[in-house]
């Protein structure tokens, strides 16, 4: 199984992280899972590889140098070193880099091989499909239009501006001189991907919202959102570019972000990957996030481990990295359209890891098993409980 270039980085930042003794212990978790899986894939891959020499090697450095704090604490406390041993550091990175070539198939091999831990309940014909292309336009007349129904070519006009649907997305041609305003929704289960008038790339994922005007006639580029996000902005000096959403106003120096402001969230998180944001007077560098609590404008600015983690789904990643189990499970309420039913405490846990975003929900459960969740389905409600 071969991995894409980004999940390659994405796991080498997390053994970046164990070198540096900055794992938390669900990334420990994560690696020993790819070990043991390893260690049986080993039997069965006949590549002209031993993975079993590898394996020891990554897992005498962990245990060696890393142990978990005695104290639990709700947030995923960092793992420090113990004992830092000293060893080649090109050395070290070579056994990362072959350890990334075969991380990929092990998860697969994982993923196949633990059915046994999966409620019986997820069988074929119960499973859930993950989510796909979709979303409804709203007209600047009042009606609407299914986006994912229509076919390519102009599927509206309002005006002088005629709106296109081509390689599964929208965009926009002409200009209005009176202001106008459209409106892209996505459902649970759907995303969307559009350019606005001013030529910015816009991704929408599940429950998601955007209102702007058909053409940026203003001082100011404003736009309006729910849900989460993820904006590649055309800059201009003389126009620009704000987003609003809750109590956050995102200003644009030229930006790649990701704004998550879902209703149901108890916070709004915009996380910068280039350029440069203002969000309520402070100014944000890539690779930095501004939470916002639910129903104020104080905006925490801090540094973030994987800003690039923020926007895994634009990749077609299901990020399942987390430290609140309730949370991660609304994320994938939302991408498989299913209801959450929680029966008993669940654990109080961290969790790490990444799996594609198109496959369907009982390959997540499987990861999830790896944590002390289980969960069946009834209908479409998902009932999670410890295992």
């Amino acid at each position: 199984m071969q991995l894409s270039d980004w999940h390659q980085k994405y796991l080498l930042s997390i053994l970046k992280k164990y070198e540096a003794g900055q794992a938390s212990p669900a990334e420990v978790r994560f690696v020993e899972m790819y070990m043991d899986s390893l260690d049986d894939l080993n039997k069965e891959v006949h590549s002209g590889v031993d993975t079993r020499e590898l394996q020891a090697e990554i897992k005498e450095r962990l245990l060696k140098n890393i142990h978990q704090p005695e104290e639990k604490s709700p947030e995923i406390p960092v793992v420090k070193i113990v004992q830092q041993r000293p060893r080649s550091s090109r050395t070290w990175m070579a056994a990362a880099a072959i350890f990334l070539l075969l991380a990929g198939a092990g998860m697969y091999w994982w993923m196949e091989h633990s059915s046994n831990v999966v409620s019986p309940v997820l069988a074929a014909k119960q499973d859930i499909a993950p989510g796909s292309n979709g979303a409804v336009l709203h007209l600047s007349d009042g009606s609407t239009l299914e986006l994912d129904s229509a076919g390519n070519g102009t599927v509206a006009v309002q005006g002088q501006v005629k709106v296109i649907k081509e390689n599964g997305m929208i965009k926009y041609e002409g200009s209005a001189k009176e202001t106008l305003y459209n409106e892209v929704t996505t459902a649970n289960g759907k995303q969307w991907r559009m350019v606005l008038p001013d030529g910015s790339n816009v991704w929408l994922n599940a429950a998601s919202s955007i209102r702007y005007p058909l053409s940026f006639n203003g001082k100011e580029r404003v736009v309006d959102i729910t849900g989460e996000v993820y904006f590649e902005v055309v800059h201009n000096d003389k126009q620009p570019f704000k987003v609003r959403a809750g109590k956050q106003v995102i200003e644009d120096i030229g930006t790649a972000f990701n704004v998550n402001a879902y209703s149901d969230e108890p916070v709004l998180k915009t996380t910068l990957i280039e350029g440069l944001i203002r969000i309520n007077g402070t100014l944000m560098k890539p690779g930095e996030q501004a939470q916002t609590n639910a129903g104020q404008e104080q905006v925490t600015v801090s540094k973030v481990d994987n800003a690039a983690d923020a926007m895994a789904w634009v990749n077609g990643q299901l990020s399942l990295e987390s430290n609140n189990l309730q949370a991660l499970l609304r994320k994938i309420a939302r991408w498989y359209n299913v209801d959450i039913k929680v029966e008993g405490v669940l654990p109080e846990t961290g969790f790490i890891g990444m799996i594609d975003r198109n496959v369907y929900l009982s390959d997540v459960l499987k990861a999830l098993t790896v944590y002390g969740v289980n969960a069946r389905l009834e209908n479409r409600t998902l009932i999670v409980s410890a295992r």
